[in-house]
């Protein structure tokens, strides 16, 4: 019995922890407390702008409910302000203020729950300040150009960083670019600036701002043109408009048939020239002009011509009655040319040009005003075309008049991007067989393709809504069409004399046809009208055309409104089908 209460013992013992006395109490051991510890989720080491505040995020483990952080600088100054803020027992935030971070300090942070107590540190201190940015160029900060001249700078730039850009721009930006400037960075810190004059202009500068982001410098390159009041017999450079007559007064006038002219003109230079008996070939692409005036009218002495490379526009009879006039270069700048500027020009046989897409921006005012109306040559960067014509895709509309009498085409292929194309752009065309009109036009112009004659198929997108009058006048190679759905009218006289035209479908958006539409169009078999509701038909639109005997097919149930619609109750062979 004594060993059976021993092991009783043992046993109560080894199931129970230990107990300790306390005034006469027995209480269990407790294990020791998890030590006190406080980290920062920004790190332990700030660095501060002027200004400039930062937020702390601090996290406390191993105390208690009784947690309370305190802060305070290591060397108290007017430098920073620190401010603590608990969420809770664990967690809180300490926002710190660099008013003028000039040296370094600590932040000293103490944690105690009543039974322990440590401190951390935050280490403070003022950003760097960084190397000053800087930007020297190797041809040096000014440069001086013949007109046309191109010059390369090359830069280099200290105390900026892999995230430098370099930007330029004109001081006194001009109308007439008579400056051109292209940057080439070749890495952060070196790059290239060239710069071209290509017409004579004021000085001016290029100035160059650099930024990293946390700098930004200005550097500046004065630009001066080089120009000599003088004449050599073959160039000559005016530096002030209304001058030239001055330049040449000492020269023979007769033996001047070969000129180049640099400088600024007025409409009394212009006169100068005009008056010279025998100029024959006449140079001006450096010349500052916007306007050309009417002063070459019957000069007859004239052969070639450049125009300025700043000329908008050619003014009403410009060059009327040049008849010795073979060829001339308009440049890129001009936007429109008036009235008769090129009529009796008979001799003319090659226009000058560089760029497609700005040819087809020009406004003429008439077809007369196309140098093409004599020249039917048409050089683009010296290669002349021929037969095919692709428009560039940059092209939106292709202006009234652009290729009017150009005999030389035989095809064209319009991009997607165009969406009009304007009157009479293609018209006498004689030689043009075939035409791709992409869905993007919405649009086709009055006589549009007037009289191009060898014309035999063209296809009428789904986008288009009008067609104006007279767009096919006279296409008599034309065999067949088809209006789409979406067109709504056709204008007056947009298919007359189209005589080898055979078939016409018209789609059933349609709602009107002009007068004298299809007049004569005498080798039609067959039209195909969708329209559920005849379209209004204008005077004399199907005059010429066998309607006594073509059939006429219309959707079903609409004969009978067909035989009783003004104008189309003259077809006697109405029939009903099914479109698609």
């Amino acid at each position: 019995m004594k060993k059976l209460f021993l092991l009783a013992a043992l046993f109560i013992a080894a199931a129970f922890p230990s107990c300790s006395k306390h005034d006469g109490v027995e209480t269990p051991d407790l294990p020791d407390p998890q030590p006190l510890a406080i980290v920062f989720a920004e790190g332990n080491s700030l660095q501060f702008d002027v200004d400039e505040t930062k937020t702390v995020h601090y996290t406390i483990t191993g105390g208690s409910a009784n947690n309370v952080v305190k802060v305070e600088m290591q060397n108290p100054d007017d430098a920073y302000t620190v401010e603590t803020t608990p969420i809770s027992a664990t967690e809180g935030t300490i926002t710190i203020t660099a008013k003028k971070p000039s040296n370094e300090n600590r932040i000293i942070v103490t944690v105690s729950d009543g039974s322990q107590t440590v401190t951390a540190e935050i280490a403070v201190s003022a950003k760097p300040i960084p190397e000053e940015l800087v930007i020297t160029f190797a041809e040096g900060n000014s440069l001086e150009f013949n007109v046309g001249e191109t010059k390369t700078v090359h830069y280099t730039i200290t105390g900026g960083s892999d995230k430098t850009v370099v930007k330029a721009e004109m001081q006194n930006p001009d109308n007439d670019n008579a400056y051109e400037f292209y940057i080439t960075q070749t890495s952060a810190t070196e790059g290239t600036i060239k710069i071209t004059v290509k017409i004579p202009s004021t000085d001016n500068r290029v100035i160059i701002t650099v930024s990293n982001g946390s700098q930004t410098i200005m550097a500046a390159i004065d630009v001066t043109i080089k120009l000599k009041a003088s004449f050599d017999g073959k160039t000559v450079e005016v530096k002030t408009a209304g001058t030239l007559s001055k330049l040449l007064a000492d020269y023979d006038k007769t033996t001047i048939t070969d000129l180049t002219v640099i400088g600024n003109l007025n409409d009394k230079d212009i006169a100068t020239l005009e008056k010279l008996p025998n100029l024959a070939v006449l140079d001006m692409e450096h010349v500052n002009l916007k306007a050309f005036p009417v002063l070459f009218y019957e000069k007859t002495s004239l052969i070639s011509i450049k125009l300025p490379l700043t000329l908008k526009t050619i003014r009403n009879s410009s060059f009327r009655g040049c008849s010795n006039l073979t060829s001339i270069t308009i440049p890129d700048s001009v936007t429109s040319i008036e009235n008769y500027a090129f009529i009796d020009c008979n001799s003319l046989t090659g226009v000058y040009i560089t760029d497609i897409a700005k040819w087809c921006a020009i406004e003429f005012y008439r077809g007369s005003s196309n140098p093409l109306v004599y020249a039917q040559n048409l050089y683009l960067n010296g290669e002349l075309i021929t037969d095919e014509l692709v428009i560039p895709d940059s092209v939106t509309s292709i202006g009234s008049y652009a290729f009017s009498n150009y005999s030389r085409l035989t095809s064209v292929t319009i991009p997607d991007s165009v969406t009009s194309i304007g009157f009479g752009a293609f018209s006498n065309c004689s030689s043009l067989t075939s035409v791709t009109i992409p869905d993007s036009v919405t649009s086709i112009g009055m006589s549009a393709f007037f009289n191009c004659s060898s014309l035999t198929s063209v296809t009428i997108p789904d986008g288009v809504t009008t067609i104006g009058s007279w767009a096919f006048q006279y296409c008599s190679s034309l065999t067949s069409i088809t209006i789409p759905n979406s067109v709504t009218t056709i204008g007056e006289r947009a298919f007359e004399d189209c005589r080898g035209l055979t078939s016409v479908t018209i789609g059933n958006g349609v709602t009107s046809i002009g007068s004298y539409a299809f007049y004569n169009c005498r080798g039609l078999a067959s039209i195909y009208c969708k329209a559920q509701t005849p379209p209004t038909i204008g005077f004399a639109a199907f005059n010429g055309v066998p309607r006594p005997t073509i059939p006429l097919y219309v959707p079903i149930g609409s004969a009978d409104a067909y035989r009783a619609a003004d104008g189309w109750e003259s077809f006697s062979n109405t029939n009903e089908m099914e479109f698609e």
